[in-house]
């Protein structure tokens, strides 16, 4: 009788799972947007309207500014933000949000609430704040590492 091999499943798997399904609620909630992505990088603007710059939200991100170039285009082109020189150091610039932007930063928000609370309905009541806690200082904790950079750049295949 031979035994049957217990089937491992890596945590990055499980957080690779986790996070499109995350990425495919969050954005159905937000399917009626002139944007189809790069919603929390949006938000992080809003957030701090006037005050942040593309390494700033770089450094929020824990992304490259090769990307933050590539989502700020995409958030201008779609009228959502726009880069203003800053007005003491003019080598650098200031994002704001546009006013058709700040129509949607709400709607965003609550998308991303409603989303949190969506998943983290599936945990233990009883365990939720420490499992959260876990989560959170594993991703702390873990920081930047040695390998190649992986993007998620993700768009909506069918509108």
């Amino acid at each position: 009788m031979s035994k049957k091999k217990q089937q491992i499943a890596p945590l990055g798997k499980m957080f690779a799972l986790l996070t499109k399904k995350y990425i495919n609620v969050f954005s159905a909630k937000l399917n009626d947007l002139p944007i189809e992505r790069y919603f929390y990088p949006f938000w992080i603007v809003s957030q701090n309207d006037g005050i942040i710059n593309s390494k700033i939200l770089a450094e929020s991100l824990q992304i490259d500014k090769v990307l933050v170039v590539r989502i700020l285009k995409y958030l201008e082109e779609k009228n959502f933000v726009e880069r203003r020189m800053h007005p003491i150091d003019k080598r650098s610039f200031l994002i704001y949000v546009t006013p058709l932007g700040k129509k949607h930063t709400k709607t965003i928000e609550k998308a991303m609430i409603e989303t949190d609370q969506e998943f983290t309905n599936y945990l233990d009541p009883g365990n939720r704040d420490v499992i959260l806690t876990g989560i959170t200082n594993l991703a702390n904790s873990v920081g930047s590492m040695e390998g190649d950079r992986i993007v998620l750049d993700y768009k909506r295949l069918n509108k």
